[in-house]
């Protein structure tokens, strides 16, 4: 309360909470597709990239891929995977990653095109994307 020269006036609100921190980020979402012709995918990854952020989450399991290619060789999905894992890890690498799966798989593998959003929690967010978009075995 300020009591200066006799008048009271109610002390200023304390915020409940500060202003939260807006983060821009880029979603990709990377797809397995064996036959182009037949535009059948199963999307296999959710990664998430901005300023102060870069993190990806994976399908659990081939389970979906087998079901669409028999003989997909998840050994080499799995390697790509913690390949992604390990390049988001290094800085200024992703871009040229992304260019070089979409080149080298023929097309077998394809990343969207990223998705600009502006979100408070992209760690909370990046989860319900991959609850949304990734299978998940139960």
């Amino acid at each position: 309360m300020n009591t200066e020269k006799g008048i009271t006036s109610p002390a200023e609100p304390e915020l409940a909470c500060a202003p939260s921190e807006q983060h821009v980020v880029k979603i990709f979402l990377v797809s397995y597709m064996p036959r182009a012709l037949d535009n059948e995918s199963v999307r296999i990854a959710v990664v998430m990239v901005g300023h102060s952020f870069v993190d990806a989450r994976f399908a659990r399991g081939w389970e979906r891929v087998l079901a669409l290619d028999p003989k997909a060789d998840t050994e080499l999905l799995t390697a790509l995977m913690c390949e992604i894992r390990d390049k988001l890890r290094a800085p200024g690498q992703l871009e040229e990653m992304l260019l070089r799966m979409e080149d080298s798989w023929s097309n077998t593998i394809q990343i969207s095109g990223g998705k600009g959003c502006l979100m408070e929690n992209p760690s909370t967010e990046i989860e319900v994307l991959a609850s949304q978009f990734l299978f998940v075995p139960k």
